[in-house]
Parts: C-alpha cells; structure tokens; sequence
C-alpha cells in the first residue's frame, strides 16, 4: 500500500477524502493528515511517506510553499495538488516544481481515481523497494537494499502483498529453485523465508493500524491473513500487544 500524507485545512473536507473509495481500490491509505502545510512539514520529516495529497491555499503555510519546504530538504516525494480555478496560477507552480498531479475542486471520485492511477505509474519503480526498506527495517544495516535477488523478491511481496505467499509461490515467480531461494533468503538477510515473509507482514500491519480508516479484520486482509483471530495473535506474539490495543496507543 502506498502511504498517503492528506493536507487539507477544512476537517469536513478531509473527511470526505478520506471515505472515497478510489485510495483502497488503487492500493493507496491515508496513514498521515495535516491542517496545513506547517503540520505537514513536521509530520513528513518524522513519518513514512509516499506521496502528499495536499490542497494549495491553506492558513500558516499552503501547499505551494509546503512543497518547495519538502524540496529544499532534498526529498522527492510526490505531490498531487488539488485547489479551486482561481488558484490556477498556484497550481502551475506547482507543477514547474514537479507536483505529479493538479486536481479542481469540487473533487470527484473519478478524477481522484485517474491521479491515483498516473501516480501509481511513477511510484512504481521507486515504491516496490518499500518491502525492502521493511526488510532492512526488521533485518538490520547488513542487509544490501541494491541486491537484485531481494530487490526481485521485494516486488514479488509488493505485488503480492494482499495473498498468502509461500516460499514455493515465490520461487515459481522469480524462475527459482525453491531450495536455492531459501537458502539466499538466509544468507542475504540472517531469516528464513516464512520468518522474513511474516516480519514484513507485522512492519506493514504497524504503519496500516495507524491509519483510523481501517478496521482490523480489513488490514488482515490487505496483508494476506487467513482470518482476523489469527492475524491478531501473530501480532501480539511479535508486538505484545493486539492490534486494537496497538492501534488505540497511535491514533
């Protein structure tokens, strides 16, 4: 799932974004929001973030100048702008300064859901490493995010995320030998398949459970889980706590 940053100084607002249907159905979640750009800035340099969906006039610091910030600070996270008409000379600057996308209010399902697909196309090559940045999360510094084998076995886990993947699965997929797989999995990164493959699931359910819009048996779901009993006692085993005691203490 790509992780979405929503900035928007109207709460009503926000809360319709947050109820359309095209960010799940597009592989997107809203893990972060923001009132403005000053609370966005602050929230990006402490969070994971992969594209900011972000409205250009807002109080204390608006969007343009939220982006040119995040710029300034060398990150290069994409920025989909969306704002009234009469904003339009904004919204060029925006995309002089590389916002992927300009979106017109009253903001409409179906125009969201053709940004959120655009966006996909350019997140993909850079996103599909976001296994792998949980693969050096969990593994530790010895891990070599540039390795092709992992890099091949971090898409494989992105595009298959929402199913139960097998070491057999994977195997097939990347034209492996199943017992050579295996064995470079632990060597690469000091895990076993099923250990790697359920350490990544539990990295993601975090960032998921912080995200007020999704309900456990849903998240349970989206990372492959044969039912919401068990995803919550392979949580707890490796957290301590539930899932609903986890997401009570983020939100």
């Amino acid at each position: 799932m790509y992780r979405v940053m929503l900035v928007e100084d109207d709460g009503a607002v926000r809360h319709g974004y947050r109820k359309m249907k095209a960010w799940g159905k597009n592989g997107f979640s809203i893990t972060e929001e923001a009132a403005n750009g000053r609370q966005a800035v602050d929230k990006i340099d402490k969070g994971e973030i992969d594209i900011v969906f972000t409205d250009i006039c807002m109080p204390l610091m608006d969007g343009i100048t939220l982006m040119k910030k995040v710029r300034e600070e060398k990150k290069q996270i994409p920025f989909i702008m969306v704002s009234s008409f009469s904003d339009f000379e904004y919204a060029r600057e925006g995309l002089r300064l590389g916002a992927l996308d300009y979106i017109m209010k009253p903001l409409e399902e179906k125009e969201l859901e053709h940004a959120l697909q655009r966006a996909k196309e350019v997140l993909g090559q850079s996103t599909l490493n976001h296994v792998m940045d949980k693969i050096c999360q969990v593994c530790g510094p010895e891990v070599n995010p540039r390795d092709p084998l992992l890099m091949s076995l971090s898409r494989y886990l992105q595009e298959n995320m929402k199913n139960s993947v097998t070491l057999d699965a994977a195997a097939e997929a990347l034209n492996l030998n199943k017992d050579y797989l295996g064995k470079q999995i632990k060597a690469k990164t000091g895990r076993n398949f099923k250990n790697l493959y359920h350490s990544v699931q539990i990295a993601y359910a975090k960032t998921l459970l912080k995200n007020d819009n999704y309900k456990i048996y849903e998240i349970s779901e989206m990372l492959g889980y044969t039912s919401a009993d068990y995803f919550a006692s392979q949580f707890k085993k490796v957290t301590g706590l539930s899932p609903a005691a986890y997401k009570k203490q983020m939100i």
